[in-house]
This record gives structure tokens, sequence and C-alpha cells, in this order.
């Protein structure tokens, strides 16, 4: 089967890919969610550089996995998924580093509000 284009939107800028048809409508939810995510962080921080929105995203997505697999409705074991207690360790160290980013965040809006 031929694989479809599509133009994907994150943020400001559009990416071109190619994918089989039937995922299509998914890499769309994606899309969808990333800017809506995106749109939240910005809201929440005003400020703060994109690179920064993106990594704050990027974590999200991350935590949003861990969560997924360690979902306890899932019987058999993936053969990608971790055992729990190494789950448990990476969802500390990710939230530990969505503190110390929202930290940074709102400390640079501050600074760039208190600059004005």
């Amino acid at each position: 089967m031929q694989p479809s284009e599509i133009q994907i939107q994150i943020g400001n800028r559009t990416y071109p890919l190619q994918a089989p048809a039937e995922e299509l409508e998914r890499l769309r939810q994606a899309e969808s969610l990333l800017n809506e995510r995106l749109t939240q962080y910005k809201s929440q921080h005003p400020g703060a550089d994109r690179f920064d929105l993106l990594g704050m995203t990027a974590y999200f997505l991350a935590h949003s996995l861990l969560q997924a697999q360690q979902n306890p409705t899932n019987n058999g074991r993936d053969e990608g998924s971790m055992d729990e207690a190494t789950a448990q360790q990476v969802s500390e160290q990710l939230e530990a580093l969505e503190s110390s980013l929202n930290k940074m965040l709102q400390t640079r809006s501050t600074s760039k509000e208190q600059a004005l």
C-alpha cells in the first residue's frame, strides 16, 4: 500500500509526513493533543520560550506514556514495557523535572515582566 502524505502543524511549524492511510486519523489526534497542551502551557506561562513549552509538552507525553504502560487492565506484559520499580523511578524523575521546569518558567516570566 502506498503511504499517504500529511501536513502536521505543531505550534507555528508545519511538518510533512508520510504514513499509511489507516494512521492518518491517529496522526491528526496526536497533532491536536500536542497543540492543546502547548496552548495550555503558553497560557499558564505567558513569557515562556517556545522551547521551554515544547519541553514541558514532551514531559507531559512521556509521563502519559508511563501511566499507560502501568495500566492494570493490561494483563499481558508488552515486550517494551518496564518493571514496576523502574516505572516508579522514572515517574518520580519526571515529576521532579516537571517541578523544575515550572519553577524555571515562572522565574523567566517574572524576570521578563520586571524588565518591562
